[in-house]
Parts: C-alpha cells; sequence; structure tokens
C-alpha cells in the first residue's frame, strides 16, 4: 500500500551556528522519504559556510548515535550514522541595505515567486518567499539556531523584516495558520528579547498583525554538534528530552507547533516527543494537564487517519484538533465528576477515543453547540498565563548550560590565581605530548576538577534553587509548579535531588528565603501597620535569625559533587569537547612540549552563560531581596571571576556595593546582560508588567481604545 507524502513546509534556519550546518545535512538529504516537500532555507550574515561556488553547499554529518540520550556513559556502545543534504535556498543578509538579490538556490527552483517587490532585503525574501529560487512559498516556522548573545540583533531584524511585509500584505491573510518564529534555544529570556525587539522596531500607529504570529523556544539546545571543517559536522549526541514553551498559550498555537517542531526536530525518526512547558503543560512538569488531554486527542485521530494530511497551509486539521480537544476535555471531565446523562455515560469513553467511532465522527465539520461553547473557551491555565510568560521563564532558570560552563571555566582556569588578583588573566599549562590532546577537553577533564563539581552542587543544587522557588510562588497560580518541577535540566540528576530531599520547594523551605521574598513582597504592596510584623525589624528589613543561605542545607552536598565531576567528565556526548583556549605563541618552543593557555572569552562559553545566564540570577535574587554576598556567594565568585578575565563588570567587585549602589543594578555593564534591571525592572510587580506586553508589539489596548473612541456613545458625551 503506498504510503502519501508529508505536507508542504518551508523552513527558514537564520544563523551561521553548527546547528544550522546539522540540519542542512539532516533535513536538507532529500534521499529520505520524510524530507520531501519540505523546503529548507538558510539565511547568514555570511555566505563562506553556506555558498559553494554560488551554489548552496552540501553539508555531510556523522552522527555519533548513542545506546541512550538520557544515559551516554562512555563506556556504552555507540554507532556512527552519516547525514549528507544541503539548504534549497541561501540569502545572504549582511548590511540590510545592501542586500537585494543575493539569494541562491540549488539549481531545481523554477524560480516561480519572482515578481515586481524588487526592493524587498534578502531577510524578507526568505520570509515571504517572494523571488526566492525555491517554491516554498511564505516560511511556515522560522528557527534561530544561533548563540544566545545573538537573540537580541536577529529578533531585531526579524521584526524589521515581518512589519514591513505585514505592512505590504505579504505575509497571507488572518486566517492562516500563524508564521512561528523562535529558537533552538530559549536560554537568556527569549521571550524578554523578543517583547524588546518588536518594541524598539515598531512603526508608528501599529496595533495589530494582519497575519498572527506565535513564538516558541526550546529549553535544551537538541543538538551537541561541532564543525571543523567547512562542510563537514560532527554530531556528537542529542538531548535526551524536546521541551518547548509556546506563545500564544492555546491548544491551537500548540498543535500547530507540534507539527512543524516534529519535522525539523525529526521526531518521527528519532522516536522522541515534544514536551510543552508552562502552566498547561502535564502534571509531571508543574501544569495542570491540559495538553496531556490534548496530546491524548491528537495521538488517537493521527491513529485514525486524522489530522496528518491537511498540509500547514490550512488551519483546518490544527481547528479540527482544538474542537476535538474541546469536546473531550468536558467528556472527561463529566466521567470523572459524574456525567448528568447517567451512569452509564459516565463509566464509557469519551465519543472521540472510541476504538470504532463513526466514519462521520472525525469531518472537519462545525461541532454542536455544546462543543463550540468549549471550543470558544479557554483552560483556566491559558487564561492565567497567555502569553506563556512561566513556559518561557523555565527555559531562562532551568538550562543546563549556564550553570555548567561558568563553572566549570573557573575549574579549569582558576588555578594558581585568587578573586582579586589584578594580574589573574586565567593563564594555565598544558603539555599536548603528555595529555595526549592539543587542549584541555572541556568536560573531561575540566569537569574532572574537584572545584567543578563543588561549584556546580552550590550554585545549581542551592542558590539557583532558593531563587527559583521564591520566583514560582510570586508569580505562578497557587498549586502550579511550571519553574520548579524542572529543576536541575538534566533528569537522572533531578531525581537525585528530589531523592535527597534537596528540591527547590525544600531548600526554599530550609533557607527561610522564601518566606522572607513573600513577607517582603506583601510589605511592599500593602505595607505594615506596625514594626512587629513577623520576620521584619524596625528598619523594615529581613532579620538574620535562621534565614539565609549557610552550610549544611544541602543534604549529601559532598557525595553530590562527586557523582557531578564523574557523570560530566565520563558522558560520551561530551567527552570530546575542547576548551576555549587561546595559546601563547611564545610559549610554543618548550622542549618538553609545555605551552601555556588562557581562556577565550569570546566564545559563548563566555558570552551566553554569563551575562545570559548566571547575571539574570543575580538579579532576580536582587529583586527578591536576597543578601546576595550571603545568599549568592558562589555564583557572585564565579560571575566576578570570569567578568575580570572579560574586562567587564556584570556585577560590583567585592566590597564596593554600599548605600544606594547595589550589586547588580548599579554595575557599569549591567546593560550588555539579560538581568531584569538590564530591562528596567527593578521590582516584582514591575516584572509582572512587563510580561504583560505583548511579545510581538501589538498594543491591545490601543485597539480597544480607538474602538471605544469610534463608538456612538463616546461620540455623544
Amino acid at each position: 500500500m503506498a504510503t502519501s507524502s508529508p505536507p508542504a513546509q518551508t523552513t527558514l534556519l537564520i544563523g551561521g551556528s553548527n546547528g544550522t550546518a546539522t540540519l542542512c545535512a539532516i533535513l536538507g538529504d532529500k534521499s529520505k522519504p520524510v524530507n520531501a516537500n519540505h523546503t529548507l532555507r538558510v539565511a547568514t550574515r555570511s555566505s563562506r559556510r553556506f555558498l559553494d561556488g554560488g551554489r548552496p553547499r552540501v553539508w555531510r554529518c556523522k552522527e555519533k548515535k548513542h545506546l541512550s540520550d538520557v544515559i551516554s556513559a562512555d563506556f556504552l556502545p555507540t554507532r556512527i550514522l552519516t547525514h549528507v543534504g544541503s539548504p534549497d535556498s541561501v540569502f545572504v543578509y549582511g548590511n540590510d541595505s545592501n542586500e537585494k538579490n543575493n539569494a541562491f538556490s540549488d539549481g531545481n527552483g523554477s524560480n516561480s515567486n519572482d515578481n515586481t517587490h524588487t526592493d524587498l532585503s534578502q531577510l524578507e525574501q526568505a520570509i515571504s518567499g517572494i523571488s526566492s529560487p525555491d517554491n516554498g512559498g511564505i516560511a511556515d516556522i522560522i528557527v534561530l539556531a544561533c548563540p544566545v548573545s545573538a537573540h537580541l540583533s536577529l529578533l531585531r531584524r526579524i521584526a524589521r523584516a515581518v512589519y514591513n511585509l505585514d505592512a505590504r500584505g505579504l505575509l497571507g491573510s488572518s486566517n492562516r495558520p500563524p508564521i512561528l518564529i523562535g529558537s533552538l534555544y530559549a536560554a537568556g529570556g527569549f521571550d524578554w528579547m523578543s517583547r524588546i525587539a518588536f518594541f524598539s522596531e515598531r512603526p508608528e500607529g501599529f496595533t495589530r498583525w494582519k497575519r498572527p504570529l506565535g513564538l516558541f523556544g526550546l529549553k535544551a539546545f537538541p543538538y551537541l554538534c561541532k564543525s571543523l571543517v567547512v562542510g563537514e559536522v560532527s554530531l556528537h549526541g542529542r538531548y535526551p528530552q524536546l521541551q518547548v514553551a509556546v506563545t500564544p498559550s492555546n491548544s491551537y498555537t500548540r498543535r500547530h507547533a507540534q507539527v512543524l517542531l516534529d519535522r525539523v526536530l525529526q521526531n518521527a525518526t528519532t522516536g522522541k516527543s515534544l514536551e510543552f512547558l508552562g502552566l498547561s503543560s502535564t502534571e509531571e512538569l508543574g501544569g495542570d494537564g491540559t495538553v496531556g488531554e490534548e496530546s491524548l486527542v491528537f495521538q488517537n485521530q493521527l491513529g485514525n487517519g486524522g489530522l496528518g494530511h491537511g498540509g500547514v497551509d490550512t488551519a483546518n486539521s490544527a481547528r479540527n484538533a482544538m474542537m476535538i480537544a474541546a469536546q473531550t476535555h468536558k467528556q472527561l471531565k463529566e466521567a470523572k465528576e459524574g456525567s448528568s446523562s447517567g451512569a452509564v455515560a459516565a463509566s464509557m469513553p469519551p465519543a472521540m477515543m472510541s476504538i470504532a467511532p463513526p466514519s462521520n465522527q472525525l469531518a472537519n465539520a462545525v461541532p454542536a453547540s455544546p462543543t463550540l461553547d468549549m471550543l470558544l473557551t479557554q483552560s483556566l491555565s491559558d487564561y492565567a498565563d497567555p502569553s506563556s510568560a512561566l513556559g518561557f521563564l523555565t527555559c531562562t532558570l532551568n538550562s543546563t548550560n549556564q550553570i555548567l560552563h561558568p563553572c566549570i571555566l573557573v575549574a579549569l582556569f582558576g588555578e594558581g590565581g585568587s578573586n582579586n588578583s589584578s594580574n589573574d588573566d586565567g593563564t594555565i599549562t598544558w603539555n599536548p605530548k603528555i595529555e595526549g590532546t592539543p587542549l584541555p577537553r572541556f568536560y573531561a577533564d575540566g569537569a574532572a576538577k574537584p572545584l567543578a563539581g563543588e561549584l556546580i552542587t552550590s550554585i545549581a543544587g542551592g542558590e539557583m534553587y532558593f531563587v527559583i522557588d521564591a520566583v514560582e510562588r510570586l508569580l505562578s497560580p497557587r498549586g502550579y509548579d511550571p519553574i520548579t518541577a524542572l529543576h536541575g535540566g538534566e533528569p537522572v540528576g533531578r531525581k537525585l535531588m528530589n531523592f535527597l530531599g534537596n528540591s527547590p520547594h525544600e531548600l526554599g523551605e530550609r533557607s527561610g528565603l522564601t518566606g522572607m521574598a513573600l513577607r517582603r513582597e506583601w510589605q511592599s504592596l500593602f505595607g505594615r501597620d506596625g514594626n512587629e510584623e513577623a520576620g521584619m525589624n524596625g528598619n523594615g528589613e529581613e532579620e538574620e535569625g535562621g534565614v539565609g543561605n549557610a552550610a549544611g542545607l544541602i543534604h549529601r552536598e559532598s557525595m553530590v559533587a562527586k557523582c557531578m565531576s564523574y557523570a560530566l567528565s565520563h558522558n560520551s556526548r561530551l567527552n570530546a569537547v575542547l576548551s576555549p583556549c587561546i595559546v601563547d605563541e611564545s610559549s610554543k618552543p618548550n622542549e618538553d612540549g609545555t605551552i601555556r593557555l588562557r581562556p577565550n572569552t569570546t566564545t559563548r562559553f563566555f558570552t551566553d552563560d554569563t551575562q545570559h545566564g548566571l547575571c539574570i540570577y543575580l538579579g532576580l535574587a536582587e529583586l527578591l531581596g536576597f543578601d546576595l554576598e550571603r545568599d549568592m556567594k558562589d555564583t557572585l565568585y564565579v560571575v566576578r571571576r570570569l567578568q575580570h578575565w572579560m574586562k567587564k563588570e556584570f556585577v560590583l567587585p567585592a566590597g564596593k556595593a554600599n548605600g544606594n549602589r547595589k550589586i547588580v543594578s548599579s554595575a557599569k555593564d549591567v546593560a550588555e546582560t539579560s538581568a531584569p534591571q538590564a530591562f528596567g525592572i527593578h521590582s516584582i510587580q514591575e516584572l509582572r508588567q512587563f510580561f504583560r506586553l505583548d511579545v510581538f508589539g501589538e498594543v491591545h489596548q490601543a485597539r480597544a481604545e480607538e474602538l471605544l473612541g469610534r463608538s456612538g456613545l463616546v461620540s455623544r458625551l
């Protein structure tokens, strides 16, 4: 029996990273049936990596396939898979004012999208498909595969492009599904950056989009890949879980995102599946289970031939999924609470989930009135957080790289110098002849140092937990745990910390810091009648008794630190990664082969994970009223050490905070970070207000006021 071809999809990759190269090799392999009808575009600032003689470059990817992505120990067997492919077209955006007519195709496109819009920039052509060498039309999904530090600049480029295209009616009509824009790694406040980008580029008078947009972000970058030679990339392993935040937070957008991202991430081949984050996530991920019910319905419908053949150019499949999900949600609720139709109805499975449904049940028809009523409402969780700010905050605060990289850097390059040493530039010695590698291996050598495990455990298993527990209690509806449910990043470490009694809730309780933050917020909102308010002294400050970070709060801390070092240094996905080093050329003539190395502070190990990782935690801790020198001492130590090597000031040096000078807010280079203070946010209330801003620059109040101003009632006043 012949199988139908996959629906048409156009994916635009933005950025010239190793991740882009990996996806070009995998998704650009047209010999694979799963890649049929999938147009792949690349937009990049430089043509060298993705063009070869004016044509899209062919990339070869060697994938190291592990027995398990969850536990990829170096003693477990592996095998090698090879992927060879190329994008259908490449756009070199470079300088916006000089980027016309620089699109390149693989020679198979008919150039049927060419028309009179010759003034469009390269990025505008890549998004709209106008004058594109391929036949993919408007991009369905725009994927940023780039370092976190590049998010804001690329989002601003995208914002300028889509504002112009939307104004000219070149993105399609309002009844088409949203164009998804997102990142394969949403650390560093990705949705925060989207708010800034679309606000700063918003044209005067703009209030709403003609074609809807959606934002997505993965919690962890799905690939560990490296390219040392143009045209070749090594995929050392895949991240075990694919967890994503999506806005707008509703069933329709989630279903649409799942269809598109499943294709981009090759889930049909790998057997993996997306997990949605936020208040609507499964109960295991801290939500109310809304997406679990939706997923059950989607899987059932796909198994019965529905929801899989409408393509992504029409809204029918996703709309049908919404209708079915709404009806099933109602039937599940009736089954739990007891249906008014009697005991028989309450004991039966929902009709949509029956093994042999009626032949007309899956048709794209307008549902009966009760289902329409359910369809036009949303779950409480989607109403509570319509932009999934907490889902994206989960990505920001539970990213493993921002924890691991800085701690390992300090352990690897910090020997022989102190935090206050003015001449400490992180220089170390290395002998390639003796060690067997040209440079230290970042994880196998760096993480093996005891200090690495100690810092990671103290920060990731203590100081960060204080912050995420307090932040979640203040921002999330009572009874939901969308942030703390995913603490620690990796599932194995999370289970160990929970087993030992080291969950964020338990650390927040033992330290007293969560209670202190709640009392401070109460005081800022409602004040207090007297100085006898529990836990406050006469100056309105938290009493010291038993509150704060202290030795012994983390159960079995020494054992956890040793386990952390061993697991990281023996992970077969990670053991080939070399450290970011600069070789002191003057040390090379040494007879015994010893060379001097210092850290390369321009790499993403520094630029992503310091100011867009640890600085966010320090900024939030300052908002919460923590004593940073006491409660975040190891995080401060690491940031101060790294910023010294980077010649920056993301936080004030030790001893410089006094009076009105705060450690984060008063730092000279805080605007280069993703700390809330860089966004002008200095309180939890201001953070809440910031989250109410639309991620794509829509001005909902202005639209409502415009309608109100034109109303007959107002005109009579």
